[in-house]
């Protein structure tokens, strides 16, 4: 009995005092030693680093023309519009979704008390609009309510999140599915984009 004592502590001391090599899977510095022998008995050591493959990440087009924030800036308060808050900011509406805020264009019929960013006034077809950062209005009241594009206005300048599509054979610019037509006073409404698809 107490020679086979014996045996297993010995069995056990070689087993786990002896130098074995390890591998450690995920460590992307580890390094390894590798061992050639050549004719004349020279032994030659290089160590390699290890390789970490990465992935592309493909991002969707749509969502990365505009700057998703994360967090709003101080003193932005929230536009509840059809139990949905909207955030102003530079012009732009931002909803909180996920611990972030993305840019979201508000329906139409929503209403603000003053128009954030460079507004633009001027009369088509008798009636008063105002432009600002590719959004139209009218003004309601003591308040700016968010209309549809009136098809055939002309505005001074399209924000820099346009893109350029080619149309029919005609270059037109695309903002918030609404087409525009570059002309010698500036940009006119084409109308809707699923109205030309």
């Amino acid at each position: 009995m107490k020679n086979l004592r014996i045996i297993y502590l010995f069995l056990f001391l070689v087993m786990f005092l002896t130098p074995t090599s390890t591998t450690e899977a995920q460590d992307s510095n580890s390094t390894t030693t590798v061992i050639t022998k050549r004719k004349n008995r020279r032994i030659k050591r290089r160590k390699t680093r290890r390789k970490v493959r990465r992935t592309v990440r493909r991002v969707n087009r749509r969502n990365t023309r505009f700057n998703n924030l994360n967090t709003l800036p101080v003193g932005t308060r929230a536009v509840l519009f059809r139990n949905v808050n909207y955030y102003p900011v530079r012009g732009a509406y931002y909803i909180s979704r996920n611990g972030i805020y993305v840019r979201r264009v508000p329906p139409v019929g929503f209403r603000v008390a003053a128009i954030s960013g460079r507004p633009y006034r001027f009369s088509f077809r008798n009636r008063a609009y105002i432009y600002s950062s590719g959004l139209f209005y009218k003004e309601v009241d003591d308040s700016y309510e968010l209309i549809e594009a009136p098809v055939g206005a002309i505005v001074p300048e399209l924000p820099e999140e346009t893109e350029e599509v080619l149309l029919q054979n005609i270059t037109a610019y695309e903002l918030y599915d609404i087409l525009y037509e570059k002309t010698d006073e500036g940009y006119e409404v084409l109308g809707k984009l699923e109205d030309f698809e």
